[in-house]
């Protein structure tokens, strides 16, 4: 249901910083939007490659890539493609 508003969100949350641990993510995410951030989110993203996703501690990394920051920059017309 919100899959493409869901990685629009993720990829422009990562765009200023790069990459972020997924509670400091998640808490820039709307209410709604983060309560279905999925470790299968980062999955299908990571496959696309929009991200990387990394265990450091205990805790997931995600890191936006060259063409996640491309698809950030396309703009929300791009949405429908992630």
């Amino acid at each position: 249901m919100y899959k493409a508003e869901l990685a629009e969100a993720i990829l422009r949350a990562l765009a200023p910083w790069g990459q972020l641990p997924e509670s400091d993510l998640a808490r820039r995410l709307s209410p709604v939007l983060a309560a279905h951030l999925r470790g299968t989110v980062f999955t299908e993203m990571a496959q696309q490659g929009l991200i990387t996703v990394q265990m450091v501690g205990d805790e997931r990394v995600i890191r936006l890539t060259e063409q996640g920051r491309r698809a950030v920059t396309a703009g929300p017309a791009r949405a429908e493609d992630l």
